[in-house]
């Protein structure tokens, strides 16, 4: 039933995130997989085990579950399956039932709630399909009460198995509106995850926090330590040399960059910026709206011709936002001058 009053289950030790599509949960577990190892997906047995090796003339080629156009096989083995996947490379190709997790910890746990679960809107209630329960163990003897509590200590000891985080999939939307209730989604859940030092893997698993208020309209000094601060980026997001994160106040971004957002930037490498959102580091120079020396704006440039080519004539700092009042920043001349220095080229906001 529907607990009243409660907020969705949130800790910044632990990722528990309920997704909308099947796809974003297959990518997110193979993400974790990649950065993480030992990570798998488990689901309740509502598809029957066509490819089972034990079957009379079995196919062992057979699918057996297939969902939103993924297409996948129950384990192959039922000894040490968690170690010993029929293909090491792509675990995630088989997925897993109870029989082959009790007792084993996984780092993260991928949890399908499958076709024969679902929440009853009208009554407020959890309802089981026993005509799409295949596991002959679970039926033995019970009744349709007795399964569906069968079935619900089965979810609950998948949903143990994670040690880092689990993510979680229901086929029905009905159960998905439910559990939403008790669960954040991707766009709801903590951008950030602080990981502890001897965990990180740089840009494998980790991207650095830069201690910086680069705000859009309200600046403070770009402070970097020695000693960084590595974040695990969200399931969309793939860690790549070069990155950073720092948050972004304001308003004369807004279009763009919401107040307060947290943004991946790619260190800048040099070549065309123009009609880029970029990071940058007034020298000379301050915001006229903040007096600070960093800034995040639209990068333009003029460009002029000579004998040996051409030059920057004039570098515009466009803000993007919906208050009309805030003003461009330019710079004439910057090749004689140089006021500013490009940090970073933003990416998007996470």
């Amino acid at each position: 039933t529907q607990r009243a009053n409660k907020q969705p289950y949130q800790d910044p030790e632990y990722d528990l995130i309920l997704f909308d599509s099947f796809h974003d949960f297959f990518r997110a577990m193979q993400k974790k997989e990649t950065e993480h190892h030992l990570c798998r997906i488990v689901a309740g047995y509502s598809w029957e085990w066509i490819s089972d090796p034990k079957r009379e003339k079995a196919n062992l080629s057979a699918i057996d579950i297939e969902i939103e156009g993924h297409a996948f096989q129950w384990n192959q083995t039922d000894k040490d399956w968690i170690n010993n996947p029929k293909d090491p490379a792509q675990p995630l190709n088989e997925i897993g039932c109870i029989h082959t997790v009790q007792g084993y910890d996984l780092n993260y746990t991928g949890v399908i709630f499958g076709r024969e679960i679902n929440y009853n809107k009208q009554e407020g209630c959890i309802e089981i399909d026993p005509g799409l329960y295949f596991d002959k163990y679970g039926r033995i003897g019970a009744d349709e009460a007795e399964l569906k509590e069968y079935i619900i200590n089965i979810y609950k000891t998948l949903m143990y198995r994670g040690i880092k985080g689990t993510y979680v999939y229901a086929y029905h939307e009905e159960l998905r509106d439910y559990l939403r209730q008790h669960m954040d989604s991707p766009s709801k859940s903590p951008a950030l995850r602080i990981i502890h030092l001897a965990d990180v893997k740089p840009y494998v698993n980790a991207i650095p926090l830069v201690d910086i208020s680069a705000a859009a309209g309200s600046f403070s000094e770009l402070q970097f330590h020695e000693e960084l601060t590595w974040v695990e980026p969200p399931f969309h997001v793939s860690a790549k040399e070069g990155q950073f994160i720092c948050k972004v106040h304001g308003e004369s971004m807004n279009k763009v960059i919401p107040n307060g957002s947290y943004c991946l930037f790619q260190k800048d490498q040099g070549g065309t910026r123009d009609g880029k959102v970029v990071l940058v580091e007034l020298t000379d120079l301050k915001d006229p709206e903040s007096g600070s020396r960093y800034t995040v704006k639209k990068y333009q440039s003029f460009k002029q011709t000579n004998e040996d080519g051409w030059q920057h004539a004039t570098i515009r700092l466009e803000p993007m936002s919906t208050d009309p009042t805030f003003n461009r920043i330019e710079i004439t001349n910057p090749s004689e001058n140089i006021l500013m220095r490009v940090c970073g080229i933003f990416i998007q906001t996470i």
